[in-house]
């Protein structure tokens, strides 16, 4: 995926009724956390390691730390974060789904080294994102997007029916 993940994160706190912006922030920042191993994969190895080889993209990875870090989730001190991990560790997962759409992910790493996805997407033209872009499997991602947008829009105006959005012009009579 190129473009849908911070959208998909989005989605994601949308679907658990979230409103609160330091909610919504962090799930669209877990949505894109495997990626930043790009960081590394850019200025620390020369680009020689596949960066889906990197240990956020490694779902064995995401399974033993949701298991280390499960007794966190229980715990009574832990409650007011717990929407957070939830979302921290279904965006992980989700991340790894999107990417396995046009992208290989190691599922069976370490027991195995096979990438799986479902479409390969052919470098039909001189650039690889040209490629990507152009190729019918984008439209998922511009789908995603949209479903975005739509929430987006429509959680606006219900806050700025009640008033409380800053920008606009119902807030502003309200002053």
């Amino acid at each position: 995926m190129l473009i849908a993940h911070i959208p998909a994160g989005y989605i994601t706190a949308k679907a658990f009724k979230q409103e609160k912006r330091s909610v919504i922030a962090s799930s669209m920042f877990f949505s894109v956390w495997p990626d930043l191993g790009l960081i590394y994969f850019y200025f620390f190895d020369n680009s020689n390691t596949f960066h889906r080889h990197h240990f956020p993209h490694l779902p064995i990875v995401m399974a033993i730390t949701f298991l280390i870090t499960l007794p966190l989730y229980r715990a009574k001190f832990f409650e007011k974060a717990r929407i957070y991990y939830v979302l921290f560790f279904l965006n992980w997962l989700i991340h790894f789904v999107l990417d396995t759409f046009t992208e290989r992910i190691f599922w069976l790493y370490p027991f195995s080294n096979a990438g799986f996805r479902l479409i390969e997407i052919p470098a039909n033209f001189s650039h690889w994102m040209i490629s990507f872009v152009l190729h019918w499997s984008f439209a998922v991602e511009a789908a995603i997007v949209t479903v975005a947008v739509v929430l987006f829009v429509k959680a606006r105006k219900q806050r700025q029916k009640k008033g409380i959005c800053p920008h606009s012009h119902s807030s502003m009579r309200m002053q």
